[in-house]
C-alpha cells in the first residue's frame, strides 16, 4: 500500500489534470466549510481547507500546493475570519493568517521532503536492480566458462589418453575425465545465483542416467531410483555429485552379476534425526571377507571417503543382509533451516 501511495505521489501529472485537481479540491473544501460552518464553534476558519493544500501537494507536486493554499487562505480569510465577507485585517485576522501560513508552509515542505526521499529511493531501487542484472550476467558467464574449461581438460585427458598405451594409466585418464565431466555438468545446474538450495532427488534423477551412460554397461544395467525430496545446499551438491559418482563407478566395475547384468539401486531420503541418507546398492558378489573401506587403495573409494568427511558425514560399505551385492551408505547432515 505505501509502494503504491509513493509510485502514486511520483506519477507526472499532465497541466489539464493539475489545474482540475487543485480547482476541484478548493471548490470542495470551500463547498465543505460553508456546510461545516453552522455545525463548527468560532475559531476553525481552516479545518476543510488544510486537507485540501495536503492532498494536492501530494498528488500534484509543490508548486500546485502553493496555489491551492493560497486560494484557500484568501477564502478562509473572506469568508470565515471576522468581519466576514470582507479581507479588513485586524489584529485577530492577522494571527489566523499567520497560523495559517506556518501550518501550510509546514505541510508543504514535509511533502516536498517526503517526495524528494521517495524519488532518491527509486533512483537506488531502479540502481540497485541494474546492477543486480548484471551482477546476474556476469555470475551466468563465469559460471558458464568455469564449466567450459573444466570439459576442455575433460576433452584434453581423452586426448592424452590415445598416447598412452600402458592400461592402468588409461583407465586413471578415463577416471579423471569422466568426474571433470560430472563436475562440469554439477556446475551448469547452479548457474542460478539466487538459488538457495536443491532438491537432491531431482538432482540425483539427472545426474545418475548421465553417470551410467558414461561409465556403464551398455545395455546391461537395471536401474531403480527410490528418492524422496531432500533439500541441500548448493555447496553440498558437487561432493554428494563426486560421492555418487564413484560409489556408481565402483557398483560399476565390481557390482555386474554373473550374467555382467548390473542390477543398481539409487536412494536418498531424510532421517528423523534431522540427517540424510544416500545410499547406492547391486546385485553383484558383495564385498570380500576382509575387506575395509578405510584401508582400502581404491582411488575412487578414497575420493568418495574424503568428500563424505568434507560434508561433515560418514560413508560405510557393507554386504546387503540376506542378499548378494554391497550398500555403500553415505549419512550426512542436512541443510539447516
Amino acid at each position: 500500500m505505501l509502494d503504491r501511495l509513493s509510485a502514486w505521489s511520483l506519477k507526472e501529472r499532465s497541466p489539464a489534470f493539475v489545474t482540475v485537481f487543485t480547482a476541484g479540491s478548493f471548490v470542495m473544501a470551500l463547498a465543505l466549510r460553508f456546510v461545516a460552518d453552522d455545525l463548527l464553534p468560532p475559531g476553525f476558519p481552516y479545518l476543510t481547507f488544510f486537507p485540501a493544500v495536503i492532498l494536492t501537494g501530494f498528488i500534484c507536486g509543490t508548486r500546485a500546493g502553493t496555489v491551492e493554499a493560497l486560494a484557500c487562505g484568501l477564502a478562509a480569510w473572506y469568508f470565515f475570519i471576522a468581519p466576514e465577507n470582507s479581507f479588513a485585517l485586524g489584529s485577530g485576522s492577522l494571527v489566523a493568517l499567520l497560523f495559517y501560513a506556518f501550518v501550510v508552509a509546514t505541510e508543504l515542505f514535509l511533502i516536498a521532503l517526503m517526495r524528494r526521499a521517495v524519488r532518491r529511493m527509486r533512483h537506488e531501487a531502479d540502481r540497485a536492480a541494474k546492477l543486480a542484472e548484471t551482477n546476474t550476467l556476469m555470475f551466468h558467464e563465469l559460471q558458464h566458462r568455469v564449466s567450459n574449461n573444466l570439459q576442455v581438460v575433460a576433452a584434453l585427458l581423452k586426448l592424452q589418453r590415445r598416447n598412452v598405451a600402458d592400461p592402468a594409466a588409461q583407465a586413471a585418464l578415463d577416471a579423471a575425465s569422466a568426474r571433470l565431466d560430472i563436475v562440469a555438468r554439477v556446475q551448469r545446474q547452479l548457474h542460478d545465483p539466487a538459488r538457495q538450495d536443491m532438491d537432491l532427488a531431482v538432482f540425483l534423477a539427472e545426474m545418475v542416467p548421465d553417470v551410467l551412460a558414461t561409465a556403464g554397461p551398455a545395455g546391461k544395467v537395471d536401474l531403480k531410483m527410490e528418492t524422496q525430496p531432500l533439500r541441500i545446499r548448493p555447496d553440498q551438491s558437487i561432493p554428494l555429485a563426486l560421492v555418487c559418482t564413484e560409489l556408481i563407478a565402483n557398483a560399476v566395475e565390481h557390482g555386474p552379476d554373473d550374467s555382467g547384468h548390473l542390477h543398481l539401486t539409487v536412494r536418498c531420503a531424510p532421517t528423523q534425526t534431522g540427517e540424510a541418507l544416500l545410499e547406492v546398492s547391486d546385485g553383484g558378489p558383495g564385498l570380500p571377507a576382509d575387506f575395509d573401506l578405510e584401508q582400502s587403495r581404491s582411488l575412487g573409494l578414497r575420493i568418495a571417503r574424503q568428500f563424505a568427511v568434507q560434508l561433515g558425514g560418514q560413508l560405510t560399505m557393507t554386504n546387503r543382509g540376506g542378499q548378494r551385492g554391497t550398500r555403500a551408505l553415505l549419512q550426512f547432515p542436512l541443510m539447516a533451516g
